[in-house]
Formats: structure tokens, sequence, C-alpha cells
């Protein structure tokens, strides 16, 4: 009996909700049911609005309520029964019919545009009219139990898509998306980015990561890793090309071993689908200089890690000195092992960024003597470290250093990145 008192309780207070809605506006059963949407689960809102409706209608002729304040005046029984009277108040007693019009637009939009599809994603165009007044209707329901006419059109219009055209929704990396407009009754079809994650091994010297363009229009290097990467809009039938890449290397440097995570982001394209990827890896190549290799898609988190993270990296250098070198002079570059670093804002690069100091750790100094003024040496240090400064000081902007350590000029010949280091979201 007290499960049973608390179960006419909560009833109580949504038929008293109910009929304080109805006092004020005329609804339809479809915007009514919208109201109580997280009650009675597998009911359309239609059907709830219908039984909300039904049931107040048999409250106003019960001869003894069962809860005195409960029961509707006399007046209020042509509003509650089933066959409500005039326009509904949120939706002009239309959405039955827009939810029709718009499902059959978005299934013939998709079948028209030749779209190479198979998962998809609806969205409703926020500020439309009937989303307004059903705001306010909310205002006077007082319950949590409603969903907005936004997230129902989108579960209806969504349904009859997957029905019609044998789809599946993805709600984290759809095909296309579905763009509905309930106060035009307009359908707009947006492909998503296409997001391929992989690899660039760059074997080459004086190789950029994007194109260098002077201000006669000429390029700068022959060669780019954006270029050979544009390779792919061919494939795809047009497009725009966005780079994401985890840091870059300097121009005259190599990308060696497994290479520096990339993102290519292709916008603009008719499809998502880019069989190749999704069977296992497809490779770009411009022989000999740069090898690329694309293994899967990649997610909006996924580019933000690569972009932002400070991944340990190894490095070879070999390191001219005019004054000449001894085994002296290595002992004390590796007398950098485990150092911290701090490094003023390269004079190079002050154009373009910040001058602030940044702290960076060396982890593993290695080096070798190759003639009498050569140095080979492999560094294992922290991503963001400017390793041309570790190695000439820079005018003393970057302490300590390998010219700073040894008291004689230092400058790097060749440069190479061996390892890039992550740990980022598959």
């Amino acid at each position: 009996m007290e499960k049973l008192a608390e179960v006419w309780g909560y009833s109580s207070r949504i038929l008293e909700a109910a009929l304080r809605v109805l006092r004020r506006y005329r609804l339809c059963d479809r915007c009514l049911g919208r109201l109580f949407a997280r009650l009675g689960r597998g009911l359309d809102n239609a059907e709830r609005g219908k039984a909300v409706r039904t049931f107040l209608t048999m409250l106003s002729t019960s001869p003894q309520p069962p809860e005195e304040g409960l029961s509707p005046r006399q007046d209020d029984v042509s509003v509650q029964s089933a066959g409500y009277p005039g326009v509904c108040y949120i939706c002009g007693s239309k959405l039955d019919e827009i939810i029709f019009e718009l499902s059959s637009k978005a299934v013939k939009s998709l079948k028209e545009s030749g779209a190479k599809v198979s998962s998809f994603l609806v969205g409703v165009k926020a500020g439309s009219d009937i989303e307004r007044r059903e705001q306010e209707v909310i205002g006077v329901l007082g319950l949590d139990t409603w969903e907005s006419v936004r997230r129902e059109v989108k579960r209806l219009v969504g349904r009859a898509v997957a029905r019609e055209l044998l789809l599946t929704p993805d709600f984290t990396s759809p095909d296309v998306i579905i763009v509905l407009d309930l106060a035009e009754r307009n359908v707009e079809l947006r492909i998503p980015p296409l997001m391929l994650r992989g690899r660039y091994v760059k074997l080459g010297r004086f190789v950029s990561q994007m194109p260098w363009i002077r201000s006669d229009g000429s390029k700068m290097y022959r060669l780019s890793i954006y270029e050979v990467c544009e390779d792919l809009l061919r494939v795809l039938n047009g497009g725009r090309l966005t780079l994401h890449a985890a840091g870059r290397e300097d121009v005259d440097a190599r990308a060696l071993g497994s290479g520096r995570p990339l993102v290519l982001e292709i916008k603009g394209t008719t499809t998502k689908k880019f069989p190749p990827v999704e069977a296992g890896v497809v490779e770009l190549k411009r022989e000999p200089w740069i090898h690329i290799v694309l293994d899967g898609r990649a997610s909006r988190e996924y580019v933000r890690v690569i972009k932002t993270m400070s991944a340990r990296k190894t490095y070879r250098v070999v390191v001219f000195s005019p004054s000449g070198l001894c085994d002296d002079d290595l002992k004390k570059v590796e007398s950098l092992n485990n150092q911290t670093i701090l490094q003023r804002t390269p004079t190079r690069v002050l154009k373009r960024k910040k001058d602030v100091v940044r702290r960076r750790r060396v982890y593993e100094v290695s080096s070798t003597l190759i003639s009498k003024y050569i140095m080979e040496v492999l560094l294992r240090v922290d991503g963001g470290l400017y390793v041309k400064e570790l190695v000439d000081g820079d005018g003393g902007r970057t302490t300590p250093s390998f010219s700073g350590v040894t008291g004689k000029p230092m400058k790097v010949v060749l440069l190479d990145v061996l390892d890039v280091e992550h740990a980022v979201p598959q």
C-alpha cells in the first residue's frame, strides 16, 4: 500500500502539471506527449499525449475523484479530450507533417547527392519559432520529464532515413550529417572532413613541411610534404587539404626512423570513404625523398594531442668547430647528460615567436670524434628544444651549450631526427 501511495503521488504531480499546461495552451498529442517523454519507455510522444489527455478526460467525468483538487474543472473537458479543438500552440498542428516532409527531403537529397556513405548523423538548427514556443510551455510545466522538439525530430527523421536507405546512425564519425531547418523546412547535407592519420619520413634535405612561396610567387624549395599529400585530392575528386603534424623539423633536417606523426584533414570531398585506408595502409611517395604512410582514421582529439604534445626526440647531429676538437671536448659535451637547458627564443625565430625563456631537458648525449674538426653527436631531448642553439649557444641565449662548455665555436653541419616518441590516442 505504501508503494502504491508513492506511485499515485508521483502520478498526481504529472497529471497536475499536464492540467496546468492545458489550461493555458492548446497542444496536439505529440507536443503534449513530448512534455513527458522520459516516462513510458517504448511509447511514441503522440501516444503519450493521447494517454495523458484521455486519463484527464476520465478524471473530469469521475463522480468521485481519487484526490481532492486533482479533478479538472468541467470547462476543461473540451481541452483535455482526445480530439482537442483549435490549433496546437507549439507547432500549429503541423509537426507530424513537418517530420514527414523533412524525412522525405532527407532521403531524396541523399539519393540524389551521389555521396558514397554508410553512416549518418542528424542535426536540427536551433532558434525556430516552434522551439521558442516550446520553451515557454516548459516554463509552465514545472517538471524535468520533457525532451526538446529538436531531439524528437532528429530521432524520427533519423529512423526514417535508416529504414529507407539502410544506413547506420553514427554519433562520433558519420559519413554525412543531415542538417534540418524546422523554420524553413529545408534539408542540408554536410560531408564531415575526412581525417587520416599516419607518419612521414623525409629522406631529403631542404624539403619543407609546407610550401614556401616568395613574394614574387616562386617557390623557395622545390618540394614539400604538403605537396605530396595533395596527391590524395586527385583520388578523392577534389576537396581542400589541411596538414596537422606533431611539430616540424628544420627545412635542412631529415626526418628518419619511424617518422613524424601527422593527420591529413580533407574537406569538401563528396565522400568520406577511402577503401585503402579502411583495408590497411596507404602510401604516398615522392621518390626518393618523401615517404608517407596513412594507417587509419583520426579524431579531433588525436589532432589536438599531436599538435600540443611535447614528445621527446632523438637526433643525430654532425658538428663542426674551426678551432679543432679532441677527446676532452667529447667529455665536456657529454657532461650535458641529464641537464636542464635554459633557452631564450632563438634569434632566428624571434620574428615569428615571442621572446621567452624555455626550460628543456637533455636526457642522453653520446659523441664520436670523426676528424680533427668534426664530431657526431646522438641526443635524446625534450620536445621543443632547439638543437642548433644547444650546439652553438646562440650568443649566450642558450645555456649550457656545446660551445659554452667547451669554450669553442661550434656549428651544426647536418641534423637528422631519428625518432619522435609519442603516446597518442588511437
